[in-house]
Formats: structure tokens, sequence, C-alpha cells
């Protein structure tokens, strides 16, 4: 949360007023900050967000949670030892990952596929679709989805939507 600064939660006429009272904060023109500000303040607001949902949602997933987990098979859905001593996720967030692998490996099982992170393997949607498969079936909005490897940022932008 340390690129959040109070400043940037606030409506841009009220920004303006901030300003006012510390003009040496920011120097940029008014025509500058019309158009940066929403941008940054829309980033504020997601990772406040973010952060909101990972305090209060994710740490309600738990080792004990995920062995009770209908759908999932046994033998996968054990903790690691690797999982617990992760310094960048916490043990929720690896649970999370391990169970987003099984779907995923169990709707695409000729191409598996290990996520270990929630930045690269989730970019191109290939994840999400799989989810959705697991757990809906085959919805018509997937029918121009492409499951591919190698995807150009185009197509990635296509299969989010």
């Amino acid at each position: 949360m340390n690129t959040v600064r109070p400043e940037y939660l606030l409506h841009i006429s009220d920004y303006f007023k901030f300003l006012k009272l510390f003009p040496k904060d920011e120097n940029f023109k008014p025509k500058t900050i019309e158009r940066v500000y929403p941008y940054l303040q829309t980033e504020s607001w997601l990772t406040v967000f973010f952060q909101i949902l990972r305090i209060y949602y994710l740490n309600r997933i738990t080792p004990k949670n995920f062995r009770n987990l209908p759908g999932v098979a046994p033998s996968e859905s054990i903790t690691d030892p690797s999982m617990t001593k992760s310094n960048v996720y916490s043990v929720s967030e690896t649970i999370l990952l391990k169970w987003m692998s099984y779907h995923y490996n169990m709707m695409n099982n000729m191409h598996p596929r290990n996520l270990s992170n929630f930045d690269l393997d989730l970019r191109d949607g290939t994840v999400f679709a799989a989810l959705i498969r697991s757990h809906y079936g085959e919805p018509p909005a997937l029918k121009n989805f492409k499951n591919v490897v190698g995807l150009n940022d185009q197509q990635m932008v296509v299969n989010a939507r």
C-alpha cells in the first residue's frame, strides 16, 4: 500500500483544493493533473480494494478448508511444505494457486501447468476460462476463446473479455 497516497482517493475537485493547501507536493500544470489524476485515482482505489480482499477474504482460505473442499481429489488437497515457506505469497494465496492449477490441469490435461504466480500465469485468461468450464460447463461466451500458448497482447485482451 506504499503506492497509495491518501489524496489520490479524493475526487478531482477535492484534490485541486488539497494542492492549493500544499502547493509543493505536485508541480504539474492543471491540464496535466486532469489527464493523469483519473489513472492515479483508479490505481489507488484498486490497490485499496485488493488489500481489503486480501485481508478479509483470502485469510478464510486455510489448509483445513482446502482438505474439505468438494470437487478436489484428496490427494491434491494436501498442502506442500513449500507452500508454507514462501516469502512472496501467504499460505492462503499458495492454496488458491494450487486450487486453480488443479482445475486448469483437469480441464487441459494435454497441457498441464503448475501455476506459481498471479501475474504471468493469469495474464492470458486461460486459467479463468478453465475455472469457468470446470464449475459451470462450456458457456457460449467461450466459443471464440483461444487456448494456445504464445498469445500476443491483443489476443490476451480478447480472451479476457
